[in-house]
């Protein structure tokens, strides 16, 4: 078996796994990325939520990912909130009064001619109007704009696509390496730090530290909208897909024979016309469709193998009920994405992120050292037991929250941080992660040029 040794092993190359790397690259430090997908980008770029919902956030690769996709033709554009039935019927302006839920079951964002520093908002002290700003991007544009961000770099970094991670070696408190396999080739990595960037912490997990899943009780955190038992409430799944304009304005998609096969009655019966989705408008016209939701968590994870099959099943059913009664003819699907998870093991570590301290914000919270992330998106949850609790101010996401208490040279980065259930309906937000895994990267960075970690260990 081969066998590299590098100062950090992050396993992992979305959001948080990015944010990571760029920060190690910049300050130094010898990295090896690996990630089972074939480049960079997560569930941005391979579940097609390919649009940072608008939200505060620290200065950084956010910022430099930005001007790259703003300098290709149709990469990035700056989306507004409109009536939602504005794309069909122009004539009503911005005038919301015009728009039915019920009659067009989704919101609509276009593009606009605002700044990206619009983008940057979310809470009620910050947007003082009522429109949402999106940034939208084409998923390739942000592979490629990626690497146009570590290029100068390169030097330093070592990434291995296509690799999954299979097992780590323990030593005490500390990991010593991991493997990671690609079909039948195995790759041992040993390395000082390690971090998980994983959506399902598959390494943290592994190495044997405390994790959650589902909802916990109010009793656990104090938290005022949790329910009063443990359950495996999880925010729900969408499998993302996107349509374009057809040659003719009458077209409607027919369902592939597969998936009539899957029974999905139950779900149209109940569930499929309560579905309102968000429409975000690419650069060349195209849509993005996120259907809230597809299924629910706990659903999505007892189908197992089965969950694609029935998830696009659902996705031909809701679109072919979208074109025939909701005025969408004319438009073809053309992708449905892999499904997009927002929720499933989550860390429990040196310090839990709650409700408490979302709602608190960063005047009021408790301060618990140094701080990863900040963010002030709504506690959005999905599904049966949704809601979407809007928050004056925004939070700060401290350290602790990515450090395990069981390992010591491992740290999360991902959406699968210390937080809990409610609070991570906020905090999962891709923009948010992407900060996260740069202050992780950065205090990594900070430990191995100073040596003090290993000092103190």
């Amino acid at each position: 078996m081969k066998t590299i040794k590098t100062d950090v092993c992050v396993v992992g190359a979305g959001a948080g796994g990015f944010g990571c790397v760029y920060r190690l690259l910049k300050n130094g430090i010898n990295t090896v990325v690996v990630e089972k997908n074939m480049d960079f980008g997560g569930t941005a770029v391979f579940c097609g939520v390919d649009g940072w919902e608008p939200g505060v956030s620290l200065d950084g690769a956010h910022l430099l990912l930005k001007e790259e996709l703003q300098k290709m033709n149709q990469g990035a554009a700056v989306l507004e909130a409109v009536p939602n039935c504005n794309l069909f019927f122009p004539e009503n302006g911005m005038n919301w009064e015009n728009h039915s839920f019920e009659q067009y079951p989704w919101g609509l964002s276009m593009p606009s001619n605002l700044h990206y520093s619009d983008t940057l908002k979310r809470c009620r002290s910050l947007r003082k109007d009522g429109s949402m700003k999106r940034f939208q991007f084409e998923g390739a544009a942000m592979t490629k704009a990626m690497h146009q961000v570590l290029a100068p770099y390169q030097n330093k970094l070592s990434a291995l696509f296509g690799y999954e991670f299979y097992a780590c070696e323990k030593s005490g408190r500390n990991i010593r390496s991991v493997t990671v396999k690609n079909g039948g080739e195995s790759i041992r990595i040993v390395a000082d730090f390690y971090i998980d960037a994983t959506g399902d912490i598959i390494l943290s997990r592994e190495a044997g530290c405390a994790v959650a899943m589902g909802s916990e009780s109010k009793y656990r955190y104090q938290e005022p909208s949790a329910g009063e038992k443990d359950s495996r409430q999880m925010n729900a799944v969408t499998y993302v897909f996107r349509v374009s304009p057809a040659a003719d304005p009458n077209h409607i998609d027919e369902m592939p024979e597969r998936y009539q096969k899957v029974d999905i009655s139950a779900w149209k019966a109940y569930k499929m016309k309560r579905t309102v989705s968000c429409f975000c408008l690419y650069p060349n016209h195209d849509i993005n469709v996120n259907m809230l939701p597809t299924m629910e968590g706990a659903e999505y994870i007892d189908f197992g193998e089965a969950a694609d099959e029935v998830g696009k099943a659902r996705v031909y059913s809701y679109w072919k009920y979208l074109q025939t009664e909701k005025n969408m003819n004319g438009y073809l699907l053309t992708k449905i994405f892999s499904a997009g998870v927002r929720e499933s093991y989550r860390l429990i570590g040196k310090y839990v992120l709650n409700e408490n301290d979302v709602r608190a914000g960063l005047f009021s919270q408790p301060k618990r050292g140094r701080t990863v992330a900040i963010a002030d998106h709504a506690l959005d949850v999905h599904g049966t037991s949704g809601m979407c609790r809007e928050l004056e101010y925004p939070y700060e996401i401290p350290l602790e929250c990515t450090m395990p208490r069981e390992v010591d040279n491992l740290f999360v980065a991902s959406r699968g941080a210390s937080f809990s259930h409610i609070a991570a309906a906020s905090a999962r937000l891709t923009r948010t992660i992407l900060s996260l895994g740069e202050g992780v990267g950065e205090y990594v960075a900070e430990q191995i040029n100073s040596g003090l970690y290993f000092k103190n260990v």
